[in-house]
C-alpha cells in the first residue's frame, strides 16, 4: 500500500514575497504544481509533500536560485508551524522545546520526524524524511534544517554557536551559503541529517507564556495526532529509518520499540495488507536511491548505514528491485544532470 504523506501549506509561509524578490512569478510555479495563492492563504490547509517538493525544486531551479530552500526557511518564524510552533514558544527550556517538537511534528508534516538525542557534551537534533519516494527533497530538507536553527535562534535570542551541520546529501549551492546561514562548519555526504550543538544548550530558558496556554495547547494537539494512531506504516517506517545500521532489523525489535506485542503489530500490518518484510525492504531501498542520487557517500559505507551485512548483499538487493547496480543508478542519475 503506498503511503501518500501530507504537509501544511504553511511550510510555504513567505514563499510569494521570495520568488517576487527574485523576479519571479508565484502564480505561474503555483500553477505548475496544481496549487493557486488560495492555499497559502490558509496555513493549515493539507497539501501533498511530494507537490511542495516539486514546487521548491522547480522554484529554485527556474529562478536559477540553488539556495532557495535556504532563503525560504530562515525568512520564516515559529508561526509557519501553526499550532505546533505556538507550542514551542511556550516551552520552558530548548530541551523542552525540541522534545515538543519530536512529538508533534506529524501534525505539521506527516513525511518527516526529528529527534533529539545527547551525549555527555553534544546534543543531536537528527531529521529522518519518513517519506523516501521523492528522491530530489534536498531543497525541503534544507529549508527545514533553516527553519530550525531560525527557531532555535529565535527562543534563546541569538545566543546560540552551532559545532556543525552535518548533510546527507551532496552541496546544492555554494557552500559559502551554508557557512554564512549556521555560522559552523558544514559536512557533506554524512551519515546522518542533523544539527549539533554544545549540550548546555539545551537548558536555555525560554521566556515562555502561561503554563495554562501550553497545557491547552498540548491537549489540542495531542487530539490532533490521535488521527495518525493507525497508521502503522508510518509508525514502522519511522523506527526503521532511526535504526537503520544500529540495531538489526527484525520483526521482534520493531514490536518492542513500538511498545506493541509481536501478534499484534502481525494482526494489525495483516488487516493493512501490509508486510513487515516489504516495509523494510522498500525503506532500504529508497533511502539507498536518495543517497545515491543526492550523495558521493561511498557505496561500502552507505550499505553498512542501511544494514546490510556486506556491500554484495546490498548490491543485490539493489539490483534485485531497480535492475541495475547500486554503482550503475549513481551514474545513470549523474548523466541526467
Amino acid at each position: 500500500m503506498k503511503q501518500h504523506y501530507l504537509i501544511r501549506s504553511g511550510a510555504l509561509s513567505g514563499f510569494e514575497h521570495q520568488v517576487k524578490a527574485l523576479n519571479g512569478d508565484p502564480d505561474y510555479l503555483l500553477a505548475q504544481c496544481g496549487l493557486s495563492s488560495e492555499n497559502l492563504s490558509h496555513p493549515d490547509t493539507m497539501i501533498a509533500f511530494s507537490t511542495l517538493v516539486e514546487l521548491l525544486e522547480l522554484a529554485a531551479d527556474q529562478l536559477n536560485c540553488p539556495d532557495f530552500g535556504l532563503k525560504l526557511g530562515i525568512s520564516q518564524s515559529a508561526e509557519a508551524l501553526g499550532s505546533l510552533g505556538i507550542l514551542i514558544l511556550h516551552c520552558r527550556t530548548i530541551r523542552e522545546a525540541l522534545t515538543g517538537a519530536q512529538r508533534f511534528m506529524a501534525v505539521h508534516s506527516q513525511a518527516e520526524y526529528w529527534r533529539l538525542q545527547e551525549s555527555e557534551h553534544l546534543a543531536f537534533v537528527e531529521r529522518f524524511s519518513v517519506s523516501q519516494d521523492v528522491s530530489h527533497a534536498r531543497q525541503f530538507k534544507e529549508l527545514s534544517f533553516a527553519v530550525c536553527l531560525k527557531l532555535v535562534k529565535t527562543l534563546i535570542k541569538g545566543k546560540v554557536k552551532l559545532e556543525r551541520l552535518e548533510l546527507a546529501h551532496a552541496p546544492i549551492s555554494d557552500v559559502s551559503s551554508y557557512k554564512k546561514l549556521f555560522g559552523c562548519d558544514v559536512l557533506f555526504n554524512q551519515e546522518h541529517d542533523r544539527i549539533v550543538v554544545q549540550r548546555h544548550v539545551l537548558d536555555y530558558e525560554i521566556l515562555t507564556l502561561s503554563t495554562a496556554n501550553k497545557q491547552l495547547l498540548e491537549a489540542h494537539l495531542s487530539n490532533t495526532l490521535k488521527q495518525y494512531d493507525d497508521d502503522i506504516e508510518r509508525q514502522i517506517t519511522t523506527i526503521i529509518l532511526q535504526t537503520l545500521g544500529i540495531q538489526e532489523m527484525s520483526l521482534d525489535n520493531v514490536a518492542n520499540l513500538l511498545q506493541l506485542n509481536k501478534r499484534t503489530l502481525q494482526r494489525r500490518l495483516k488487516a493493512q495488507d501490509l508486510s513487515f518484510k516489504h516495509i523494510l525492504r522498500d525503506v532500504r531501498i529508497k533511502t539507498a536511491c536518495w543517497h545515491l542520487e543526492a550523495s558521493t557517500m561511498d557505496i561500502t559505507l552507505l550499505s553498512e548505514t542501511l544494514g546490510y551485512n556486506d556491500v554484495s548483499a546490498f548490491s543485490k538487493a539493489f539490483k534485485a528491485e531497480t535492475g541495475v547496480s547500486p554503482l550503475q543508478w549513481r551514474q545513470l542519475k549523474k548523466a541526467k544532470t
